[in-house]
């Protein structure tokens, strides 16, 4: 009866012939290369012949089912099939079934599939993607890590845990002697190891090297390389992964060639991890310390504000009152050079607090209309000779008060040093609201007769500008003017313009002095958070 169905041996699948009690009529020659039956083991006995025994009885009932009403069908889609080969071992399998008529009697032809590589495939997918997933948990718990040595400790449970390798360390280099010391071991690498060694950056090891290089290492076999650190060691296969500049991550195992690409894939990315989480550490240690650094300024600034005032100011009210008495007493024309001096020195004091409060972090701000604030400050400046005006307008996010000693130390600068007699170093020496110069007087015909002066913002919303069309700034001095102290005026206190360039950055802005349009100087404000308004005029 085989020769009936000889031309199905041209098929690349195992093919079977199934009556309706269930018996192999024909087995195509691929049975053998599948199954490790000949045809002829098959024909003849019921395909049960194929099932565990355990499965046979379900089967049976199934088959009887499935022949009241026979259609074509594919099993195997989703489900656990098995076929049992001659020796005894079982295979994954689809089957697909087709019902067709011979000899009047309803026949079964049944293609068997082996899926052995599939079932590898998707159970290899799925192993993948559990650790993948069970990686991306790890490294949220990794993250929170605030030590290397406590991150390290985490990151080599997670090796073991996580990504199934049993035998993993993690070195750290000491920069200070050149090294890489271990500091985090999983159990079973104790148990083979035993103490884990410390290693030179300039020995020429294998780990050495990799760490050197900055690129991961595969070791097959650790018996075939002359550089292994111990002749005798256990380890035969050896994955080594650099931490950036921070150490290294060393996996093993005492099989040869253990680690396969995927094993080698998932280091690498746990190594990325290892690596980000030091990087991190590394940073927020900075931070904290920088932190500490600017608090333990910021006291000392504290103190020396209060130095300044308490024991600067207290003998100068001292020399004021004598010097009132000795104006009462007698006229010279000394007392009115003690008297400049005496104003010098209180301005002075005056800026050197303001320059300590307000360099001070900002806490809260609120929107502040810029041409609006911009009118109110002109007015407590003796402005006379000098004209202001807005180039549109803007909201800007800050401290007002500071911004209006901004504004003011600005104007003052240029009205001072923005006339016919040149600008001597483009710096505000008062800091004050009283329209005085820095000698205490009104500093009369220091400006130009037309002096103007615009405030206005960008064009593309990252901050506003103040810009006068007086002499502008000596270039030589150009890149000093925000230093404490400079100045070329006589009686400056050369704190004028640092005032502004604290304040600025107290707010996170940037200051800069470039050229005005025509002549002048211009002083630029950059990262400004500007508030929308929908009222305000944009730039002109």
């Amino acid at each position: 009866m085989g020769n009936d169905w000889g031309l199905l041996d041209g098929l690349p699948d195992p093919v079977l012939v199934v009556d309706g009690d269930g018996v192999i009529r024909f087995a195509n020659e691929r049975v053998k290369h599948t199954l490790g039956y000949t045809p002829a083991d098959l024909e003849g006995e019921t395909v049960e012949h194929l099932l565990h025994p355990e499965d046979v009885e379900p089967h049976v009932i199934l088959r009887e089912t499935y022949m009241k009403d026979p259609k074509p069908r594919s099993l195997g889609s989703g489900l656990d099939l098995y076929a049992l080969r001659a020796d005894g071992t079982e295979v994954p399998v689809s089957v697909s079934l087709g019902p067709f008529e011979h000899d009047g009697e309803t026949h079964i032809l049944t293609t068997v599939v082996d899926v052995t590589t599939e079932r590898a495939r998707e159970a290899e997918l799925h192993r993948r993607t559990r650790t993948l997933a069970a990686l991306h948990q790890a490294t949220q718990k990794l993250l929170k890590a605030t030590d290397w040595e406590l991150g390290a400790e985490a990151a080599v449970d997670y090796v073991e845990d996580v990504l199934g390798l049993p035998i993993a360390a993690v070195w750290i280099r000491d920069e200070d002697h050149d090294t890489l010391h271990p500091v985090a071991w999983t159990e079973t690498a104790v148990a083979i190891v035993g103490d884990h060694p410390s290693f030179d950056l300039d020995d020429g090891s294998l780990v050495a090297r990799a760490f050197s290089r900055g690129e991961a290492e595969y070791i097959p076999d650790t018996h075939d390389e002359p550089n292994r650190q111990n002749p005798e060691t256990s380890i035969r296969s050896e994955f080594i992964v650099p931490l950036g500049r921070y150490g290294v991550l060393i996996v093993g195992s005492p099989e040869p060639d253990d680690f396969d690409e995927a094993d080698r894939t998932v280091a690498r990315l746990w190594g990325a991890t290892i690596t980000m989480v030091f990087v991190r550490v590394q940073r927020e240690k900075q931070l904290r310390s920088r932190e500490t650094e600017i608090a333990r300024e910021r006291d000392r600034l504290e103190e020396f504000a209060g130095v300044v005032s308490h024991d600067l100011r207290n003998p100068l009210n001292v020399a004021a009152g004598r010097l009132q008495l000795a104006r009462e007493e007698t006229d010279s024309e000394h007392l009115e050079a003690i008297e400049r001096s005496l104003t010098r020195m209180e301005a002075i004091i005056e800026d050197v607090l303001t320059l300590a409060r307000e360099g001070d972090g900002i806490d809260e701000m609120e929107p502040v209309p810029l041409a609006a604030l911009a009118e109110e400050c002109w007015t407590n400046v003796d402005t006379e000779g000098a004209t202001l005006s807005a180039a549109g307008d803007i909201t800007v996010l800050a401290d007002r008060n500071r911004l209006a000693r901004i504004l003011e130390n600005l104007f003052r600068n240029a009205i001072e040093h923005g006339g016919n007699d040149g600008r001597a170093d483009g710096t505000a020496d008062d800091g004050r609201a009283d329209g005085t110069a820095d000698d205490g007087r009104a500093d009369e015909g220091s400006g130009a007769d037309t002096l103007a002066i615009e405030v206005g913002p960008f064009a593309d919303g990252d901050g506003f500008y103040v810009a006068d069309d007086g002499e502008g700034i000596d270039p030589e001095i150009r890149d000093q003017v925000f230093e404490p102290g400079v100045t070329t005026n006589p009686d400056g206190t050369g704190f004028g313009l640092r005032i502004v360039a604290e304040i600025a950055r107290a707010h996170g802005w940037s200051v800069s002095i470039v050229d005005a349009d025509a002549s002048g100087a211009r002083f630029e404000f950059r990262g400004v958070e500007v508030v929308p308004d929908e009222g305000a005029d944009g730039p002109a």
